[in-house]
């Protein structure tokens, strides 16, 4: 019952001062009564008892549009919230609401300072302190402003990206500051930058380089201090290599590839197209990448394949990144241009040499997959048949052996009808049947009169690749069979691309 008491005493009380304040106003907004309700009966307003409508009704024009009203009730609320650290704790001291915004915004400022002080001291590594001396790694551009300050290092600039650069993938930035001779010009703070191939350099608190009798002398009058640093870099250097090799695969970029131009001695560019890479946040040592394969003409670009690039990685010591990566199809969006290549049974375990940053490490593996994929997809039987039309095609070895079997004539007539005929040979039968070689028998020895091993190996090794030939072993002899595209060539279906 008392509860109940007090909660009506207050209603009772909020009610009499809104008719107070309706009354005192009354006359201001004769002539917008409706904003005066409106603003007596803003909940913020009226859940404070009204506190704060006095000088809110004070210092509003009545012609105020409604932002201009909730940017006043929320200015208020602002000086609820922060008058514990005003001097001036009466609102109504205030002489406008622009002298009560300029005092708050000086007092959020001074607060938000002293949190990123807080936040900042938090973002450091403690590596040596003593009397004189303290050593500290910062992990933030935040820590580097503060710990840095009075400093010209590049890494103190807030925004610029300079911190990110001196402290990424396999480098480390530490800052000596002197507790005793914190105003000198130049050594009162000393920055050690480690980069990634381990070189040390220091700077003096104007940005200069230390030349190497200024490091002689801080390593023979400090031995301690300058030690911790080493020790330091040399226990984190696995901790170091799992780091850049998270950024390796953090690394998003619209990608590298690799193409074919005029594929098949069409108008058409073959492309392979890798982007990526995204770590996967839930998984350590796990990350993703994309790779799109397209058909490119002058008047279209069709998406004919494409697939996400599932990645496990981890650091193969200092200098290597060893991978296993698997590929999964991605439902197609144009059925019509859709051809499944089956990369998903593509799978790859690569050990990949750490570049001088994680960008191009991430570049280079990225254009190495691209090469693989063209490599693998180039002679693929349904992507051949999408760009050439129905068929038998064969890809010939034209550097290599300059056949291409364009007409059934000559001397591949004449192993089509060998083979026709159901003849059982070899190559040096075949050879002697039609007459290049002769043989004899010698002690039981079929014998012939040129070395039958190389001769024509070109012409036999271009009929295997393009599938007209094959062989069967039997004992120690290998016969000369049909190709699985005898018949083909046989009735002029077989092509050479």
């Amino acid at each position: 019952m008392v509860f109940i008491g007090m909660k009506f005493m207050s209603i009772l009380l909020s009610e009499g001062r809104k008719e107070d304040l309706k009354k005192k106003y009354s006359d201001k907004f004769k002539e917008y009564s409706d904003t005066l309700d409106f603003i007596l009966g803003i909940s913020d307003l009226v859940d404070s008892n009204h506190k704060y409508t006095d000088f809110v009704l004070k210092n509003l024009h009545p012609n105020s549009s409604t932002d201009e009203v909730e940017d006043a009730v929320e200015l208020v609320k602002d000086f609820e919230q922060y008058s514990n650290n005003l001097q001036i704790k009466d609102i109504n001291q205030y002489r406008s609401f622009q002298h009560l915004e300029d005092t708050l915004e000086n007092v959020i400022q001074d607060l938000k300072g002293k949190q990123e002080d807080r936040d900042a001291s938090k973002n450091i590594d403690r590596v040596f302190e003593n009397d004189r001396f303290l050593v500290i790694k910062p992990k933030t551009e935040q820590a580097s402003c503060k710990y840095g300050s009075r400093t010209k290092w590049c890494v103190t600039s807030k925004g610029t990206g300079h911190f990110q650069r001196y402290t990424s993938g396999d480098q480390e930035l530490y800052f000596i500051i002197d507790k005793e001779n914190s105003t000198d010009n130049y050594y009162s703070k000393v920055a050690v930058h480690v980069d990634s191939s381990g070189k040390f350099t220091y700077w003096d608190s104007q940005d200069n380089k230390l030349d190497i009798k200024e490091i002689k002398i801080l390593e023979y009058a400090f031995p301690e201090l300058m030690k911790s640093i080493k020790d330091d870099y040399n226990s984190n250097s696995n901790l170091r290599s799992e780091k850049f090799v998270r950024e390796v695969f953090n690394n998003y970029s619209s990608g590298e590839n690799a193409s074919l131009r005029n594929y098949l001695s069409s108008n058409l560019t073959l492309e392979v197209n890798v982007e990526g890479f995204e770590n996967v946040d839930e998984m350590e040592g796990h990350a993703m990448a994309q790779v799109a394969i397209q058909l490119i003409s002058d008047s279209k670009n069709s998406l004919i394949d494409s697939y996400d690039i599932y990645i496990n990685y981890g650091p193969k010591g200092s200098e290597n990144i060893r991978t296993y990566l698997r590929f999964e199809g991605i439902d197609p969006s144009d059925e019509q241009d859709h051809v499944d290549l089956g990369l998903e049974t593509l799978s790859l375990e690569v050990t990949f040499k750490i570049e001088e940053s994680p960008i191009y490490t991430a570049r280079g593996i990225r254009q190495y997959l691209a090469n693989r994929v063209l490599d693998q997809i180039r002679t693929n039987p349904e992507l051949i048949k999408k760009v050439k039309g129905e068929g038998t095609f064969w890809k010939p070895d034209r550097a290599n052996y300059g056949y291409t079997f364009g007409k059934n004539k000559g001397l591949i007539k004449k192993l089509v009808d060998y083979l026709d005929a159901g003849t059982i040979g070899t190559k040096a039968d075949f050879l002697e049947y039609i007459g290049k070689v002769k043989s004899k028998v010698e002690n039981g020895k079929k014998v012939y009169d040129r070395n039958v091993r190389g001769y024509f190996s070109s012409f036999f090794a271009s009929a295997k690749m393009a599938g007209i030939l094959n062989y069967r072993k039997i004992g120690k002899d290998y016969f000369l069979v049909k190709g699985p595209n005898f018949e083909a060539f046989k009735s002029g279906q077989l092509r050479a691309l």
